[in-house]
């Protein structure tokens, strides 16, 4: 009597990984909650955002005017909203309806379900082949860059740019997909930083994926005018550049380059030098990443734009600089499928500097009444993530230069992601 062979279960991967993710970003929600509302610093802090992006869903409710809402926080004074009416409608509406302690697990636990995504697609983008060791390195990964600082604070705060990250890294799945720039317009309408990455899409002549960026960007725009006239009147109509509103430039979370000059001239009024010089960094900042991509880096060209947008940017808070983390986690694949021990050593430091709030361990004020006046050496501390990101575009040009072939043609067809390869067979049927 013959037997019917036995079928072995099939390997999901996608459906593995999106199960785990989902219950590993519940428990961390829950963690995070209990380990920061006991701290009595954090606990001050604690939902600060998220109360305003709540009283922002319950004024569209009300039919009431958004910019003329302002929560007074016992911290920080005056918090008026400062996002567009489409980011309200889509995410805070639904959430205003949620006490405040529902509200902040549920934001939470889908902020990091939006990073284990990112750890995801950036773990594909590396290379990462093997479907069983992608999942195992997401699950991990994702506890692990759940405690960079840009992350905590962002949990604290019950901020937005977990889903802006995600949204743009997307398009840079593949140099030339046929949605490309969809995700990068939706998340510059939902807030206005992201176009900088047009910017990138422009230097690199991907006109269509550019384009549909704009279009996409202009629809959210034509959906905010649709859903709250006057309000999208207001915002788009000045509102959006009172940078002002955002806090003060000066204090010392606000990592981009205004506030580190802020700081080092003592002042919180734009000189016109300034805008010349964001002009400048703005350019290079482009230039080095349209040098990766024509080197076959469109990652790194990505990461490149990132960063120069969080430096040109008149307010770039500590959780902003969750774009690193992309960088971060390729590096780390990099290092390990190369044994690169310098490239581990940056990811190692790069790591601290994203991980450690080095200015208050040196007892830098977080939010001064006015400038302070701080030594040369408190200067570089209090400012640095905008001093890393600028090294970061000044060297990694050499760096892209030496370990990249360079591409013939001024616009390169299909530009493998996965660097020039120097590994055995054995490590390529491992990470790809």
């Amino acid at each position: 009597m013959s037997s019917s062979p036995v079928a072995t279960p099939r390997f999901r991967p996608k459906v593995i990984v999106t199960a785990a993710v989902v219950v590993t970003s519940v428990v961390l929600a829950m963690i995070a909650s209990y380990v920061f509302l006991r701290d009595p610093y954090w606990s001050l802090r604690w939902t600060v955002d998220l109360k305003v992006y709540l009283a922002a869903g319950q004024t569209v409710r009300d039919g009431q005017s958004l910019y003329d809402l302002v929560v007074q926080s016992p911290l920080y004074g005056p918090m008026p909203y400062m996002y567009p009416p489409l980011t309200a409608i889509l995410f805070f509406v639904p959430l205003s309806f949620l006490p405040i302690g529902a509200a902040s697990l549920v934001w939470n636990a889908v902020s990091l379900m939006a990073l284990g995504a990112v750890v995801w697609i950036t773990l594909g983008i590396a290379g990462i082949r093997d479907s069983r060791a992608k999942v195992a390195l997401t699950v991990v990964l994702l506890v692990l860059t759940a405690w960079l600082l840009p992350v905590r604070v962002q949990l604290i705060a019950g901020q937005i740019n977990m889903f802006l990250l995600l949204l743009v890294l997307l398009d840079f799945r593949k140099p030339f997909g046929k949605w490309m720039g969809v995700g990068i317009g939706i998340a510059a309408g939902l807030k206005v930083t992201p176009l900088i990455f047009v910017g990138y899409l422009v230097f690199t002549k991907r006109w269509k994926a550019a384009r549909t960026a704009v279009l996409a960007f202009l629809g959210t725009v034509a959906v905010g005018f649709l859903v709250k006239p006057s309000d999208s009147a207001t915002y788009w109509g000045g509102l959006v550049l009172h940078a002002s509103r955002a806090g003060g430039v000066f204090d010392t979370p606000n990592q981009s380059m205004v506030g580190a000059m802020s700081r080092v001239l003592r002042t919180d009024v734009f000189a016109p030098w300034w805008f010349a010089l964001l002009g400048l960094v703005a350019l290079y900042g482009l230039l080095v990443a349209t040098f990766a991509f024509r080197r076959g880096a469109d990652f790194l060209g990505f990461s490149a734009a990132a960063i120069t947008g969080l430096l040109v940017s008149p307010v770039s808070w500590e959780h902003h600089w969750v774009y690193v983390i992309p960088l971060m986690i390729w590096l780390a694949v990099w290092a390990y499928r190369e044994r690169a021990v310098p490239v581990a050593v940056v990811t190692a430091l790069l790591t601290v500097v994203f991980s450690v709030r080095v200015f208050m361990l040196v007892g830098i004020q977080e939010s001064p009444p006015r400038p302070m006046d701080l030594a040369v050496w408190q200067e570089v501390i209090a400012s640095l993530f905008p001093v890393t990101g600028l090294l970061l575009l000044l060297l990694g040009p050499l760096w892209v230069r030496r370990n990249f072939p360079k591409v013939d043609g001024s616009v390169p067809q299909r530009i493998a992601i996965v660097p020039r390869a120097r590994r055995s067979s054995e490590d390529r049927e491992t990470v790809g």
